[in-house]
């Protein structure tokens, strides 16, 4: 079964996970590229496999660190 979960369709941006994205004004999930860069997810695929999940970033921004 694979999943689509579109974090920019979530209407009122709350104080926790989903918050607004710093370069481009979109709502996403601040979370570590595979390189250790923060970035922000908009959009992800989750598959469910036989042996675990896969989350793969459909659409990001990177967020240039301070």
């Amino acid at each position: 079964m694979v999943v689509l979960e579109d974090f920019t369709r979530i209407s009122a941006i709350q104080t926790g996970y989903v918050e607004r994205c710093p370069r481009c004004g979109r709502a996403g999930i601040e979370q570590h590229a595979a390189d250790g860069e923060p970035v922000v997810v908009h959009s992800e695929i989750s598959e469910v496999l036989g042996d675990g999940m896969r989350v793969e970033p459909q659409d990001c921004c990177a967020v240039p660190r301070t």
